[in-house]
């Protein structure tokens, strides 16, 4: 499981949450990455990550206590943390598994903020791991400190192993203590002895998890729907482009086309004028070439006719009656009008559709109302597989979507996305994508001979 380390401002880092629950590793795992990329060796992070650099990396994780040095386990710690103390500065890396552990705890804190101040002062970067309850609101006071915590599923009762940065957590000891098999009775037993403010701060940290969780949960789906709509902004902003320049284009060939016309015009009437100038005026002449005027006269009018017929039935549209755009199949409700620009907004199916007034014909309500599966000419060129092998996240996250909404507009019942093996990173956007995405019926993996979990197969309702 991944997890995001950031030191901004802050120099401690106190990391806080359940038994078990990954403290401990993401200790190990933010030294390790130190470590091996100061030693040239390729570390497994994202390519957009950020490194510090550190003259020392100063670790206390486990103890040194011995028997022979009448050492304990709180005197093995203090020793150790001494010598870090002693060696620490600016330029130093300093990382600490369960400070303040192995005494009294009231006094462990104590000595824990004294330690992690006195680390502070010396400019050192530090993460530490705790369980005291009272270095949570020391951390949450004091300058250039920041909680932090291991998530905990308090519905299934077990660590989900997700660091989260600015948030402090519970150490859920009852909840994991009844997950190895504690039973109820016990637990009730052992809560009589707690003291009621540290009960208090617990659950208020218990509570103050859940709602974060809530809130990251309802943040992700809003940034998978941002994505989702400004792809297909960018998707129909290109139609719209498209639609425009074959306006233009139109509009050039019907201007060409009114050129050629008049001309012809011009040449006939010309040829009439002639035609009586030579003839000196002979009235079968003028008969003949007023009636050719009159033909011409009668051709223009059929060329460039008002729709006037089409015009009165419009006038009979409203807001509310079912209408077509004309040359279209395409069958919508009216939603907005204005007849003065000649502009109208149709419902059709799940998309808003802008078109002229004058191009609207009154229809009959259509006998399914939901036609999600009609047909749009702009996106005809529906391909029905999407390889996104070699991309990055983001930039797969994106085209799923416009190929996922291109797919269902078109009236496609079943899409491939080619996704590959590899690192699985992109394999779960892609299932994250789908289980979010309201059109979708289901989806799986192709069968083995067929490219295996490298291939999603999805099935649209």
């Amino acid at each position: 499981i991944p997890l995001n380390l950031k030191f901004k401002e802050e120099l401690v880092i106190l990391i806080t949450g359940p038994n078990a629950g990954g403290k401990t590793v993401t200790l190990k795992t933010f030294g390790l990455i130190v470590l091996l990329a100061q030693s040239g060796v390729p570390v497994p992070v994202h390519p957009d990550s950020n490194l510090h650099f550190f003259n020392s990396v100063l670790v206390d994780i486990g103890d040194a206590q011995s028997i022979e040095d009448d050492l304990s386990t709180f005197s093995s710690h203090l020793t150790n943390i001494k010598k870090i103390i002693d060696a620490a500065n600016q330029n130093s890396l300093v990382l600490i598994d369960e400070v303040g552990t192995g005494t009294d705890p009231t006094e462990g804190s104590a000595l824990a903020a004294g330690i992690l101040i006195t680390l502070r002062d010396k400019g050192s970067k530090v993460v530490a791991t705790t369980h005291h309850g009272a270095l949570k609101i020391v951390a949450n006071q004091l300058d250039k400190f920041q909680n932090a915590s291991m998530e905990f599923d308090t519905e299934n009762l077990k660590p989900t192993y997700r660091f989260n940065q600015g948030i402090p957590g519970s150490s859920y000891a009852f909840e994991v203590a009844g997950r190895i098999g504690f039973d109820e009775d016990f637990v009730k037993l052992s809560k009589q002895y707690l003291d009621i403010d540290k009960t208090k701060i617990e659950d208020f940290l218990a509570n103050l998890e859940v709602k974060s969780k809530d809130l990251r949960d309802q943040l992700n789906r809003m940034e998978i729907e941002n994505t989702r709509l400004k792809g297909l902004t960018n998707l129909y902003q290109d139609k719209v482009d498209k639609l425009e320049k074959q306006k233009k284009e139109i509009l050039d060939q019907a201007r060409e086309k009114a050129e050629l016309y008049l001309i012809d015009i011009n040449k006939k009437i010309e040829n009439a004028i002639k035609n009586i100038r030579e003839s000196n005026a002979n009235k079968e002449v003028i008969k003949k070439e007023k009636e050719n005027i009159k033909h011409l006269k009668t051709e223009a009018e059929q060329a460039f006719k008002k729709e006037k017929i089409v015009q009165d039935k419009i006038q009979q549209l409203k807001i509310g009656n079912y209408a077509t755009i004309k040359d279209s199949n395409s069958i919508g409700i009216i939603e907005e009008i204005d007849i003065d620009k000649n502009k109208a907004v149709l419902t059709i199916g799940s998309l808003k559709v802008k078109a002229k007034y004058s191009d609207l014909q009154a229809a009959k309500k259509p006998e399914h109302e939901n036609l999600k599966y009609f047909k749009h000419d702009i996106l005809s060129d529906q391909n029905y597989r999407l390889d996104i092998r070699g991309k990055r996240v983001d930039e797969a996250e994106l085209d799923i979507l416009k190929f996922l909404d291109s797919s269902n507009m078109n009236g496609i019942d079943r899409v491939e996305i080619l996704h590959g093996k590899g690192t699985g990173a992109l394999k779960q956007l892609v299932i994250s994508i789908l289980k979010n995405y309201n059109h979708v019926k289901k989806f799986y993996y192709a069968n083995i001979e067929s490219g295996g979990d490298g291939i999603t197969i999805v099935e649209f309702k």
